[in-house]
């Protein structure tokens, strides 16, 4: 008999058990597949996240340029460099003896700030602080640099063991975040301001969302405030077999303890706090590591790791304590000696980079930037003085005789400064415009006259507008000038691949010149420092232009006028007259009884010398010797042709080379000059 399911008498108690004992079977069969599943979805979101990371830092792997070179993008592609770890601020001791060690209008050092990162044991934790705010954890910073120390104990905290550290610099360029001033950082460091250690100008992130709490809620089964938080192990005491000190994270590391936070309560609670922690599918917060590559010398392997569903992992530990004095193993390092077969290693995520895979490609990029640099470096010292010493200085010294002023951009126009305080430090704007002060008409570089002036630009102008408008390397960076007034040089430097410098004053970063205006002494940059061992740079000085090597032994000028007459060598000197010599006395040179010749030097006592033991120096490159009837009679210092005077001008090339520009004779008639 069919049952009608709208009779108010309802099911019998047998059919409701019957259905509840069906319930259950299903129930028992189904929760431990969809807890299977749960896990393997986790892993799966956990190995998108990694991945996301690894874009983060290293860009799209499937990117090459036309000479099928992976490009490298991300923050390795734009720093050249994994990027560094950051753990919270470290926890102060309870009872530590000093009531202003964490006095944040001073503090002590050795709580791992900057500008020396290090920490004291005796007077901090090794594990990063927190602290509750209206129910919700917060961290405290600054945020503490780790690195691998061989003047502290780093057996917890370093690159290469157990860590809370978190590449920061995906998402910020404060990395630090230091919101205090540091009174008197470090012996013979002064005060250490914020916001501390920032990210250098290559920075182009974010490149990587901050992240953000998913699950606030995950690790209130272990503390909800800061007494149940103080309650969880590891916690200070003052006796036992550690004398006071930790029951783990300073002294418990003996071989039949359970290590790391296998144990460790406080530490799981910190992992589930995910505030500016990148965390994997069970909302967990990644290990990450930098490790050497124990199969490659000198690279490096970045690891990030998701403990798993079990939530736990053991690590090498440098070594062992038993129970208070460390003994070291070198050999017992995430690089070394990390078991993924490890019980409590068995289920954990694991994705390594390795730095060989990028090292290779911009080592290779380097040579090709440091090749295409010392071009550019060839084409400015060919601007300034051609081929000079040994061949023809067709450059702006050979134009001008002098090297080119120093000018920067200042607010809204280009400027040298006054003369009296000129720039030392900035772009030699002549080389390729003969207006480099875009402000004032009287810098403006004079026109050729006798082969002394302005005659067109030697040098292609840079690309870009008003302060971008300037030479660059192939790195993109400004080229620095500096000029040596002292010793009349000019230095040219490209910062290299890593951008930095260190010569005269910079900035802290020392990626930036400052004091625009001091003195230069170009002797003193040492290429040997470490900063500079990667700078490309180009010293120009008065031995590359100066002097020009030019002899004439005999000048004989028929049909001359006495006292009218006059040479000229356009040496490129600052005395006009010292070069200038007139007719004063006349000869019969060409025997026709009329004594109107005018004959200097004899040729034991040449007519012009020049060379490097004159008193009179002549610059390399195209020099003017000009004989003409000065018929207005210049005033002395003014021996300048003029506009319808006549003469002839005759072009000798100068080298800088010994025994160069020997001249016999040269012979004249006034009946061949010319207007000029």
């Amino acid at each position: 008999m069919r049952r009608n399911f709208l009779d108010p008498t309802g099911f019998t108690l047998l059919e409701i058990l019957v259905a509840l004992t069906i319930l259950g079977f299903l129930t028992a069969m189904v929760v431990p597949a969809m807890g299977v599943m749960d896990n393997r979805a986790r892993a799966e979101e956990t190995v998108k996240r990694m991945e996301r990371i690894r874009r983060a830092m290293l860009g799209d792997p499937d990117r090459y340029d036309e000479k099928g070179r992976r490009i490298i993008g991300g923050y390795v592609g734009d720093m050249r460099r994994w990027p560094e770890l950051w753990e919270a601020r470290a926890e102060i001791r309870p009872k530590c003896g000093d009531p202003d060690w964490d006095d944040p209008a001073g503090p002590a050092e050795g709580l791992g700030q900057g500008p020396g990162y290090d920490l004291s044991p005796i007077k901090a934790f090794y594990r990063p602080s927190g602290r509750f705010v209206k129910g919700r954890w917060r961290w405290n910073t600054p945020y503490r640099k780790l690195e691998n120390r061989s003047d502290s104990n780093d057996h917890i905290g370093g690159l290469e063991t157990e860590n809370e550290g978190q590449p920061r610099g995906l998402w910020t360029r404060y990395t630090e975040d230091l919101n205090f001033t540091v009174k008197g950082a470090s012996a013979g460091v002064g005060d250490y301001e914020p916001p501390g250690t920032v990210e250098g100008s290559d920075w182009k992130g974010p490149y990587l969302n901050p992240a953000l709490d998913e699950n606030l809620k995950d690790a209130l089964h272990f503390a909800d405030d800061e007494a149940s938080y103080e309650a969880l192990e590891p916690f200070w005491h003052n006796s036992g077999p550690h004398n006071g000190f930790e029951t783990w994270e300073d002294g418990s590391y003996e071989p039949t303890s359970e290590l790391g936070e296998l144990f460790d309560e406080k530490e799981s609670f910190r992992l589930l706090q995910n505030d500016g922690r990148l965390a994997d599918g069970w909302g967990r917060a990644f290990r990450f590591f930098i490790t050497e590559d124990k199969d490659r010398a000198g690279s490096t392997i970045f690891w990030i790791i998701s403990e798993g569903p079990d939530y736990e992992g053991r690590y090498p530990t440098k070594g062992s304590c038993p129970p208070l004095t460390w003994d070291d193993d070198p050999d017992d390092t995430m690089g070394q000696a990390y078991d993924p077969d490890d019980t409590y290693n068995a289920d954990n995520i694991v994705m390594k980079l390795f730095s060989y895979d990028w090292e290779a490609v911009f080592e290779e990029e380097k040579k090709e930037k440091e090749a295409a640099t010392r071009k550019r470096l060839e084409v400015i010292r060919k601007a300034v003085v051609g081929e000079a010493p040994t061949g023809l200085n067709y450059g702006f010294t050979g134009d001008l005789c002098r090297l080119p002023k120093l000018f920067r951009w200042e607010g809204s126009s280009w400027d040298d400064a006054d003369e009296s305080n000129a720039y030392t430090k900035g772009q030699p704007r002549g080389l390729w415009t003969d207006t480099p002060n875009t402000a004032d008409s009287g810098d403006d570089l004079p026109e050729s006259t006798s082969g002394i002036g302005w005659r067109h630009r030697s040098l292609k102008e840079p690309g870009g507008i008003e302060d971008e408008n300037v030479l660059q390397d192939a790195w993109g960076r400004d080229l620095l000038f500096f000029y040596d007034g002292a010793g009349d040089a000019l230095l040219v430097l490209s910062r290299g691949a890593d951008g930095k410098f260190n010569f005269l004053s910079t900035n802290p970063e020392k990626t930036e010149p400052e004091s625009l205006t001091e003195a230069v002494d170009t002797s003193g940059y040492d290429p040997s420092v470490v900063c500079n061992q990667d700078n490309l740079h180009l010293l120009i000085d008065q031995s590359d232009w100066m002097p020009g090597f030019f002899r004439l032994a005999k000048l004989t000028v028929f049909n001359a006028t006495a006292n009218v007459t006059k040479l000229r060598f356009f040496r490129g000197g600052t005395d006009a007259a010292s070069e200038t010599k007139m007719a004063e006395s006349l000869v019969d040179a060409d025997a026709d009884t009329q004594v109107d010749d005018w004959v200097v030097g004899d040729g034991t006592v040449p007519a012009l010398v020049f060379n490097d033991t004159t008193a009179e120096k002549a610059v390399t490159g195209a020099r003017y010797l000009v004989i003409w009837n000065d018929t207005d009679i210049d005033a002395e210092g003014l021996n300048t042709p003029d506009p319808g005077e006549e003469g002839i001008t005759i072009i000798y090339p100068l080298l800088g080379v010994s025994g160069s520009g020997q001249q016999g004779e040269l012979t004249l008639d006034v009946g061949d000059f010319k207007g000029f």
